[in-house]
């Protein structure tokens, strides 16, 4: 009798065996159904959820930089025409080098591929010089990220450009524009006047980058505006917080100078941005000087002091140097400007030559586009600041 009950029992646990399976798999698929049901309509899920998680993040993992510069590679811009660099606020600009032709072909493509990617262009702007165009587009990611692009473009045209070169004249005039970095559009109108300028940039200026490349590929003359403090020491009301102080150690001091020249290309030369403490303090000029003629760069001082020793200090350290004559903006006012400017040219008729500074207010580059013109009437050469220097003599010359 045991035996027959146990028969029995093995039975139906063989029977129940298939039905156990199949409930069980009855409930894991619409487990699962339910859970695409949720991962569909983005509500909380678990397994389809995991795979969501793990799509997101392979997407975060792009960034607005990387696609510019995959996008880039895409069209077939060589890696050497395209040049990155973050400024101090983690934006990154890219300096992009090609043919107009092919711009043009990848323009609408490229907006459509930042469109996609939720990125859009809140700035575009373009511009005329020479030989060349180039295309300014500021874009801004769906994260808030924003990003510098400029396109350098050559202008298909065969015929070489002719080179005149200029009747040389007795009396030599240079003006050099501080300050600058900030904006394109100032450099836009310093470049319609067609003169020989000498720009000087902010290192810690937000387009010094771009500044100096447009500068230099349209012939102007680029400098490093090098930041010191002032006596009574008060920031810049320009942005350039960033200065070489008095109290800096000398290590400290050769670091900011380095860095300085780093952050601006094509430079020839500096000078001075403020620096009325610094200039009349032998010690911290000459540390700052020293760097200078180990890059072979030129001096100009501002005089932002009557008490400067700067500019002696640098022919003493055998530096290609010369120091400013007349500042033509320290007031904000028209007919001052004009005055200021005038009073340079005459000085350049009686001494041989005179060197100004000025700054891009729109006060500023008004006289500019309406006076500069006088410099042919009084028959003075407009110059580099670079065509003014000293240099110093020799040892041999000196003894």
């Amino acid at each position: 009798m045991p035996e027959k009950i146990s028969k029995e029992s093995d039975q139906q646990k063989k029977r129940l065996h298939p039905l156990l399976i199949f409930f069980l798999l009855l409930a894991l698929i619409s487990t699962l159904g339910q859970d695409y049901l949720s991962f569909k309509k983005e509500e909380e899920c678990y397994f389809f959820g995991f795979l969501k998680r793990k799509e997101d993040t392979s997407k975060q993992k792009v960034t607005l930089e990387q696609l510019i510069f995959k996008s880039l590679q895409d069209y077939g811009v060589p890696l050497d025409s395209i040049h990155k660099y973050k400024d101090e606020e983690e934006v990154f600009h890219f300096m992009v080098n090609l043919p107009s032709k092919k711009y043009h072909l990848l323009e609408a493509s490229f907006e459509k591929k930042l469109q996609e990617s939720k990125a859009k262009i809140i700035r575009k702007e373009e511009q005329m010089r020479e030989l060349k165009k180039y295309h300014f587009w500021e874009v801004k990611g769906k994260k808030g990220q924003r990003l510098i692009l400029l396109f350098s473009c050559e202008e298909e045209i065969t015929a070489e450009k002719e080179k005149a070169t200029p009747r040389e004249r007795k009396n030599k005039v240079a003006i050099i524009v501080d300050d600058m970095g900030f904006s394109l559009e100032a450099l836009k109108e310093l470049l319609s006047l067609r003169k020989p300028l000498t720009v000087a940039i902010l290192p810690f200026s937000p387009l010094a980058r771009e500044t100096a490349l447009l500068a230099h590929e349209n012939n102007l003359e680029v400098i490093l505006h090098l930041p010191l403090e002032s006596i009574n020491s008060l920031e810049a009301s320009d942005g350039s917080q960033e200065i070489i102080r008095s109290q800096m150690a000398p290590e400290e001091i050769v670091n900011f100078v380095k860095e300085s020249i780093e952050r601006v290309p094509f430079i020839k030369g500096v000078n001075n941005h403020m620096g009325s403490k610094i200039t009349t303090d032998e010690k911290t000029i000459r540390i700052i000087l020293e760097q200078l003629k180990l890059k072979n760069l030129f001096f100009i001082d501002s005089r932002t002091s009557s008490k400067s020793i700067a500019f002696r200090e640098a022919q003493t350290l055998g530096i290609p140097s010369t120091a400013r004559d007349i500042f033509l903006d320290v007031e904000k006012n028209e007919d001052y400007i004009k005055k200021k400017m005038l009073e340079l040219f005459r000085l350049a008729q009686r001494e041989g030559e005179a060197l100004g500074i000025c700054h891009p207010f729109p006060e500023t580059l008004k006289v500019l586009k309406e006076n500069f013109s006088l410099v042919e009437k009084l028959e003075l050469e407009p110059v580099f600041a670079s065509r003014l220097l000293k240099y110093p003599k020799s040892e041999k010359e000196r003894e």
